[in-house]
């Protein structure tokens, strides 16, 4: 055993003895040895965790979560080379744990035009549900709130009232049973007639669920690269710090992480994994929210000001390493893949964020704005668009977030004179309910194709192999 890996076991004894110490009365928590690996398993009576320390040519620790659903709720991986940081890391990988709640309990959420209607239904159904022995806990809400609940819930109850936007709320919420209430039942206030219906719809939900490989797949059977391409993106409230490795053009190993938080830290956590086991690689490409500039990341939702990552990763790699934002990257590789290099403009939205960011390509080039801030031409936009209502009111439901988009769309457009906008957003899954709102600003005439699209993961990554071979041509 060289001294280096040496040092690896030592550290690895050393987290896991903490761990198994500092071990809370309500966890079971086993210690177990294979050929490569070392580790831990921890239970609760509603979740259970992973703690996987692989010995490549360096230790390599993994943090996971599965809940009684069977659903990856937490996972991350790093480089073991210092103690203080894996402590810190396993804090947040136990606050999460703590936070699985209940394995039967389902949690469904009551919805009507303004939460009043619902609540004396909602106390009859959790008084059913106590009587029956059920475990189903029913809360209410006014549709202006509904999506900023829904996501912790296991179903959603429309009142008849608001059956009209039954659709909307389907096509956002896929992942959730969602009905309209039956009138019948609503107004004889039936609590065990809509228990009955939810355990079948449950069960429907249950059944259509495909089996996936967990991310610890990834680690297994790596191949040597040339470029790794790291991204992040916020979505539904977390961050999403995924990677990739290309050989020549072929996907060579893949992986991502899952976080409620985000910082720096894990970027290079990521980095520092994947170069210790691809030790070929020769280019770093970072793609990130934010501001660039010659290499210097600004990114205030993460509290990154002014951090010059191309030089902090050039002194800890030997190898070449570019910076992207990643509004710029998807929009250039949905024009490489779409408009075979057309112009268009994307604009991305994450859950939740009353503004969007817009990625714009021209003569197959991206357009980064001033001071190449890639991404944030719509700073410029907002500062001189008008709106109906306060923006941070208007993101809460579906329509809302088509007022924005409409607005934001006929800025960008006036500004530009774009002919086609693609956009990805949870929040707005009715394309033609856009275009007929930015018809409002917009003569027919002059009206540019606006395209959803369902995904943005595989534009960002052939964005950047496109600008990689746009600065190899130069």
């Amino acid at each position: 055993m060289t001294e280096t890996a040496a040092y690896a076991r030592i550290l690895a004894d050393k987290l896991l003895d903490w761990i198994e110490t500092n071990n809370k009365d309500d966890y079971s928590i086993t210690r177990w040895e294979k050929d490569n690996s070392i580790g831990l398993d921890m239970k609760t009576e509603f979740a259970a965790a992973q703690i996987d320390v692989v010995f490549l040519e360096a230790a390599v620790v993994e943090y996971r979560i599965i809940n009684s659903k069977e659903e990856n709720v937490f996972y991350l991986h790093f480089e073991l080379n210092d103690l203080d940081h894996a402590k810190e890391l396993f804090h947040e990988m136990r606050d999460c744990l703590d936070k699985q709640t209940s394995s039967e309990t389902r949690h469904i959420l009551l919805c009507c035009s303004c939460g009043l209607t619902t609540s004396f239904f909602t106390m009859k159904l959790n008084e059913a549900a106590e009587t029956l022995g059920v475990d189903m806990e029913f809360t209410a809400v006014p549709y202006e709130k509904l999506f900023d609940e829904a996501g912790t819930k296991d179903a959603v109850l429309l009142a008849p009232q608001i059956g009209y936007r039954l659709k909307t709320v389907q096509e956002v919420l896929t992942d959730k049973v969602v009905i309209q209430i039956p009138v019948k039942i609503f107004s004889t206030y039936d609590g065990a007639g809509m228990i009955t219906m939810l355990n079948t719809l449950f069960e429907e939900k249950n059944a259509e669920k495909t089996e996936q490989g967990g991310p610890a797949a990834a680690l297994q059977g790596r191949r040597k690269g040339s470029v790794l391409i790291v991204s992040v993106i916020r979505m539904e409230s977390r961050s999403q710090i995924a990677y990739r490795v290309y050989d020549n053009g072929e996907i060579t190993a893949e992986n991502q992480i899952t976080k409620e938080t985000y910082s720096f830290s894990d970027v290079q956590d990521v980095i520092r994994v994947a170069v210790c086991t691809h030790p070929e690689l020769k280019t770093i490409c970072l793609v990130t929210p934010g501001m660039i500039n010659k290499g210097v990341l600004t990114y205030e939702d993460a509290g990154i000001t002014d951090l010059n990552v191309r030089e902090i990763l050039k002194e800890s790699y030997d190898m070449s390493v570019r910076l992207y934002n990643d509004a710029d990257m998807i929009a250039l590789g949905y024009s490489a893949i779409e408009l075979e290099g057309g112009d268009t403009a994307f604009y991305f939205v994450p859950t939740g964020s009353s503004v969007g960011n817009i990625g714009l390509v021209i003569n197959g080039n991206t357009v980064r704005g001033k001071r190449h801030m890639g991404g944030r031409q719509m700073d410029a936009v907002t500062s001189l668009t008008t709106f109906p209502q306060n923006p941070y009111t208007l993101v809460k439901t579906p329509e809302g977030n088509i007022e924005l988009a409409a607005r934001y769309m006929t800025g960008l457009y006036s500004y530009t004179g774009i002919r086609r906008i693609a956009y990805y957003s949870k929040m707005i899954p009715d394309a033609e309910a856009l275009r007929e709102k930015v018809a409002q600003f917009i003569p027919e005439a002059y009206m540019p194709e606006i395209v959803k699209t369902e995904s943005i993961r595989e534009y960002l990554y052939a964005g950047v192999l496109k600008a990689l071979k746009l600065l190899n041509e130069d």
